[in-house]
């Protein structure tokens, strides 16, 4: 590189280190079209919480950088480490700096960042907010997530970080946000937000769980409803929706109001349109509103094949069908509004997976290599119940198949099939052949 380019590269470097240096509330950085330099200005652009790059030098600088770095602080060499120990600390972090902005996909640049942390060379927070810079041009960059996960991990462990913690999962939650809008199918910013959640269940922090989960999946149902083909999207709220299997009274109660919705109203208004014409119930949508969980269940299911005295949770196990047959039903909608989106025939296989595994738990059965065997109780483990663990009569299976839950959903997913099939909507066979050959219900549907 020839002199001039030295110079100009050179103060192109000092150019975004000033700017990173002296506005810490830069939230978005990106590079501009520019093919040439007409006004021979410098082509670091700033305009009130923003920093830009002229794509025409970017090359230039990136390489500069790069081999600099390369060759001078990242080379496993005895010479060249003692020659580091000497080499003034902010030099490198420009250099640094201006590559990840470029380029954050060069887990050797993070590890030496991750390295000087270690150190307290660096300020975790400010960390945080570099990659927060980092994420609003590559949304995508699974570099960036994992080392602001390792950040995050570090500051979560810190007992005196315990009074700001509300405001870091805010932050979290936010930048996840960012990234999910700016990318479709942001499978690493979900993975983030999930990976999120899960740290905050294990850690003894003073965090209130459920109420994060009410909120993740009220917000999650929300996304999901308009982005219909966002994969990630689906995959993260299904997550959230077996986190709040068990949630308490109150929590229930919360997330009734915070969906606006009464989970036992819908549920009942499901059984009702799709009891059997052949079915002996005769119970009104009023008369099921005031059945308790016990009641409503020991009607739908009837039955309990286990070889166990466990007492069975009816509220739990009441609640659970609830949600699900909720999802059921917005399922239902957003299928008849977005016509051919195959990731809500996705999502619906999951819930209706869920719906049939509750079942067979409930009846003390469980299906492996696609046949039904008896379940060993994970409570008691009785011997008797092992021993006859490979053992199931055709008298079970007829058990499963003639209780009305069954009977519900096998009639309710026979109506959308045809309905759908009847619109032209292809994945309506996928589906049919999903049930049949995967849920092994060939036998009945």
């Amino acid at each position: 590189m020839d002199e001039d380019n030295f110079a100009l590269v050179e103060k192109i470097i000092k150019d975004l280190h000033n700017v990173l240096a002296k506005i810490p509330d830069l939230y978005a950085f990106d590079v501009v079209p520019v093919d040439v330099n007409y006004q021979n200005k410098s082509p670091v652009l700033h305009l009130e919480n923003c920093l830009g790059l002229e794509s025409w030098c970017v090359k230039h600088v990136y390489m500069y950088c790069y081999s600099e770095l390369m060759n001078k602080f990242c080379v496993k060499s005895k010479k060249i480490n003692k020659r580091i120990s000497t080499v003034d600390f902010d030099r490198v972090i420009r250099l640094l700096n201006v590559t990840l902005l470029l380029n954050p996909e060069i887990n050797t640049l993070w590890n030496k960042r991750r390295d000087w942390v270690l150190q307290s060379s660096l300020n975790k927070n400010n960390e945080l907010h570099f990659t927060r810079l980092i994420l609003s041009r590559k949304p995508k960059s699974n570099e960036a997530f994992g080392y602001r996960r390792w950040l995050l991990k570090s500051i979560l462990q810190d007992d005196h970080q315990n009074n700001s913690i509300e405001t870091l999962i805010n932050d979290e939650l936010i930048i996840c946000n960012l990234a999910s809008d700016k990318s479709p199918n942001n499978y690493h910013s979900w993975n983030h937000r999930m990976w999120l959640l899960n740290i905050l269940k294990n850690m003894t922090l003073n965090v209130d769980i459920n109420s994060l989960y009410i909120k993740e999946y009220h917000f999650s149902e929300k996304w999901t409803s308009k982005h219909v083909s966002d994969f990630s999207c689906f995959h993260y709220h299904e997550f959230c929706l077996r986190n709040i299997y068990d949630l308490s009274d109150k929590d229930w109660k919360i997330l009734e109001t915070t969906l606006n919705t009464n989970f036992r109203e819908v549920f009942v208004r499901f059984l009702a349109s799709n009891f059997p014409k052949d079915s002996t119930v005769q119970a009104s949508e009023e008369n099921l509103l005031r059945y308790s969980e016990k009641n409503i269940m020991s009607l739908l299911l009837a039955y309990s094949n286990r070889n166990c005295n466990c007492d069975v949770n009816y509220v739990k196990l009441c609640r659970k069908i609830e949600i699900l047959f909720h999802a059921l039903v917005a399922n239902d909608e957003l299928i008849r509004f977005y016509k051919y989106h195959e990731t809500l025939w996705y999502h619906r296989r999951f819930i209706i997976h869920e719906i049939i595994v509750i079942m067979y738990d409930h009846f003390g059965l469980v299906r492996h290599n696609g046949a039904l065997t008896k379940m060993s109780c994970k409570n008691c483990n009785s011997d008797e119940l092992r021993q006859k663990q490979a053992k199931i009569g055709r008298y079970d299976v007829n058990r499963i198949y003639t209780c009305i839950l069954f009977n519900v959903v096998l009639t309710h997913e026979k109506k959308i099939i045809n309905e759908r099939r009847l619109d032209g909507d292809n994945y309506a066979d996928r589906h049919e052949n999903y049930l049949k050959f995967v849920e092994g219900l060939n036998n009945v549907i």
